[in-house]
């Protein structure tokens, strides 16, 4: 009987037990979450200093432009061209924050790129500014392998189009061109459609860069490339 009278003081202590065991592991998670969170923060604080630092940078860029030589002003506008896009895929990554579920620490996570802008793309356009084309293009192309559904991998076979347009690989460059039109959000389809006109242009194909160039004008006419476009199709009449 005096064993029995034990049992429910060992059932108290058993649950007690238990409920310090889950409560441990609850607030393990829970610091586990605030750290992760705390990361995150600072990770975005960071790319959005960088962000407000490549503006800056393109705002003087831009005022130097005007008071350079022809030849180094339009090596100019390619750095500001790449900056732009950067600084777009930027505000489009920090924009979707909002829409991110919250981290569960209990549940292994998505792989993620290693920054906002990977180093193989960052590489690439040091590559394309300084005008060792054929590497460029092959990083490029390493990117849309590596991220093939980034909001960098349209981008990416752009300038891998401009790299080979640059070597006179015009058959590969409209490859590359043609590729942006996989991304249906792309901001780059106006150019890569310019872009194709004028590699038929100088592959000495004058009908098809003219079709080529009237695409650019019917499906994007409020793009500066539709004006490009009409002011090339005048010179082929």
């Amino acid at each position: 009987m005096r064993f029995l009278k034990f049992i429910p003081v060992v059932a108290v202590f058993f649950l007690m037990a238990c409920s310090s065991s889950k409560a441990s592991k609850a607030e393990a998670t829970a610091n586990q979450a605030l750290k992760l969170a705390k990361a995150d923060s600072l990770r975005l604080d960071s790319i959005s200093l960088h962000q407000e630092f490549l503006s800056k940078r393109i705002d003087l860029l831009d005022s130097l432009s005007a008071a350079l030589p022809i030849a180094t002003a339009s090596e100019n506008q390619l750095q500001l061209a790449l900056l732009r896009e950067e600084v777009i895929f930027l505000r489009k990554f920090l924009e979707n924050q909002d829409k991110v579920p919250l981290i569960n620490p209990s549940r292994t996570q998505l792989p993620t790129a290693p920054s906002a802008l990977p180093l193989e793309y960052e590489q690439a356009q040091y590559l394309f500014t300084q005008k060792n084309y054929q590497a460029a293009a092959m990083q490029f192309e390493k990117v849309t392998v590596l991220y093939p559904k980034s909001d960098w991998a349209d981008a990416a076979w752009y300038w891998s189009g401009e790299s080979h347009m640059a070597l006179g690989n015009y058959s590969q460059a409209i490859s590359a061109f043609q590729k942006v039109f996989f991304y249906t959000q792309s901001i780059k389809q106006a150019d890569a459609q310019f872009q194709i006109g004028m590699c038929f242009l100088r592959m000495g194909d004058r009908e098809q860069a003219k079709n080529a160039l009237r695409r650019v004008q019917d499906f994007y006419p409020k793009s500066p490339r539709a004006l490009q476009a009409q002011s090339e199709l005048k010179k082929l009449r």
